[in-house]
């Protein structure tokens, strides 16, 4: 798929995560326009905790699901925690069966390449034709590329750029 690709049947897209700008704030304020538009948006946001743990914001029932974990002083491994991730994903597919126009994910990383995580989500979402919005992490972009088989569109961390793409992905002529 080209990189506005046209195939109605298999709307995805992948912001590439940088640094700046913050792919979170831009997410949150193209989820804030659509659902203005009265686009039914499902997905997830991620923020900081009041711990400053990791956390997902379920946009379709406003809960918030920590997915990281406390490893101890000292520790190197992931902090990521397996099972918020898990119980985050179950309520992204929860909030697919309401049938919304657009699922948001925060992030295609680790968790996704390894099969877990919100890969699921993303392939339900296809199945069922929702258009698809994640960002993906850089290391994560070959894996990315392999799950999608290169169909994905690719799209810059631009407001309009993103709003021009899911206002297309839902058939809404700006």
């Amino acid at each position: 798929m080209s990189e506005t690709g046209d195939d109605a049947s298999f709307r995805v897209a992948a912001i590439p995560l940088s640094r700046e700008p913050s792919v979170d704030p831009l997410l949150a304020t193209v989820v804030a326009v659509l659902r203005a538009e009265g686009v039914r948006v499902a997905g997830f946001r991620q923020e900081r905790g009041s711990d400053g743990g990791l956390a997902v914001e379920d946009l379709t029932g406003g809960g918030v699901f920590p997915i990281s974990q406390q490893l101890g002083s000292g520790s190197e491994g992931c902090s990521l925690d397996p099972q918020g991730l898990a119980e985050a994903a179950c309520a992204a597919l929860a909030a697919l069966e309401t049938g919304p126009d657009l699922l948001i994910l925060p992030r295609f990383g680790k968790a996704e390449v390894e099969g877990q995580g919100f890969r699921a989500v993303i392939e339900r979402a296809c199945e069922w034709q929702v258009p698809v919005l994640v960002a993906v992490k850089p290391d994560c972009s070959e894996a990315w590329e392999a799950f999608t088989g290169g169909a994905a569109d690719r799209l810059a961390p631009d407001r309009d750029a993103l709003l021009e793409w899911c206002r297309a992905g839902l058939g809404v002529r700006t």
